[in-house]
């Protein structure tokens, strides 16, 4: 962005929008008020969900995968999950076409991405193997895009140098057919690659034009969402901040947290639904450290949102300014995933992996929130 754009940026927003940060991640709150309403309690460290036909799946990272019915929950399918660390039954998705679920999980020294047939629930079918594991860095989220392929998104696996070879599948988004072949229409020497060079990404969603956006775990801090474009190269583990870019072709972020903040964020959705009326529009990301749900706007400078803390450096990337408002903050504890049913928006906590603090975890956790605007009583 020109230094021209960045001090009109500055004059509009600087007294509305001059948040303030603290190194346990708190940004300034939204104003928006929602209520919490609890779905399912005595969870084991969910990490996923989707939806479906009145039916809710669900993953835990022990090696489980449940459905839910009018509430009633029945175990579905037990993958032979290898919880590690930060390994085990992660990301969910369900496929384009009807009767697939798709799922990333550890086995051993891997990860991997299968696919069960819903209605034999027959052994899964492989579609991508070979991801690097380790106890930490695993990434795990898997969703389709609006194009109809399957986007994964994979962590360095404690191997930080990985995430700079194009030719791994560590540290990496991947753009894969339903079938598991290439789709990332790149010229990267692995055609499965649509960028590389992060860390730990654990949310995707698409803004309404189709363009990808990811959220990433940065080192204690530094904690980013990007904006994807195929082929590029996102830094880690050689750029993280602002003085590590210039004379580099490296991505910039969206949004770096900087070096005193942590979100830690999980899981996020573009959010489109009426029922929380502010948030339309906005991507909404999951906060595990930081305990909270993120709400983010992307704008220009001739629509600034009204309040948030405002990343508008000059090494970020120019394509939007990001503003940052925080919800829920210690309400439900550890966020790890933040999703949109057809009925709603739901979040499911992470507060038994040993990481929570405060009053967590509770003896309700882990839980399934639905979220709502409050009822009306007038």
């Amino acid at each position: 962005m020109s230094p021209t754009r960045r001090r009109v940026l500055t004059a509009l927003g600087a007294a509305s929008l001059a948040g303030c940060l603290s190194g346990d991640g708190e940004t300034e709150a939204d104003p928006t008020t929602v209520e919490t309403e609890t779905v399912l309690t005595g969870l084991d460290t969910p990490w996923d969900l989707a939806f479906d036909d009145g039916a809710i799946y669900l993953s835990e990272r022990p090696g489980r995968i449940s459905r839910i019915v009018d509430g009633e929950r029945e175990t579905l399918l037990e993958p032979d999950a290898t919880e590690d660390g930060e390994g085990g039954m992660l990301g969910i998705t369900l496929g384009p076409d009807e009767g697939f679920l798709y799922a990333y999980y550890t086995r051993e020294s891997e990860n991997r991405v299968v696919r069960y047939d819903l209605e034999t629930l027959d052994e899964p079918e492989p579609i991508l193997e070979g991801i690097p594991a380790a106890e930490i860095h695993n990434g795990g989220r898997i969703d389709f895009g609006p194009e109809g392929d399957l986007w994964v998104l994979t962590g360095d696996a404690d191997d930080p140098d990985s995430a700079q070879d194009p030719r791994s599948l560590a540290g990496s988004v991947l753009r894969l057919t339903p079938e598991g072949d290439a789709a990332a229409g790149t010229n990267l020497p692995d055609p499965r690659v649509y960028t590389y060079g992060h860390r730990n990404p654990q949310g995707i969603a698409w803004l309404a034009d189709g363009t990808p956006v990811i959220a990433e775990h940065g080192p204690s801090a530094r904690d980013e969402v990007n904006r994807l474009v195929g082929g590029e190269n996102y830094g880690w583990p050689a750029a993280r901040d602002g003085e590590e870019y210039p004379g580099t072709e490296f991505a910039r972020p969206l949004v770096n947290t900087g070096p005193d903040v942590t979100w830690a964020p999980s899981g996020m959705v573009h959010y489109t639904g009426d029922e929380v009326e502010s948030w339309q529009d906005r991507l909404l990301i999951a906060g595990l450290r930081s305990q909270q749900l993120l709400t983010l706007s992307l704008t220009d400078s001739a629509d600034l949102p009204p309040e948030g803390t405002a990343y508008d450096e000059e090494w970020l990337d120019d394509a939007y300014t990001a503003t940052i408002t925080a919800a829920l903050e210690g309400e439900i504890g550890r966020i790890r995933h933040v999703t949109e049913g057809p009925d709603g928006l739901y979040a499911i906590t992470s507060n038994r992996d040993g990481r929570a603090y405060g009053r967590f975890p509770r003896e309700e956790d882990d839980v399934l929130v639905r979220l709502s605007a409050p009822t009306s009583t007038s």
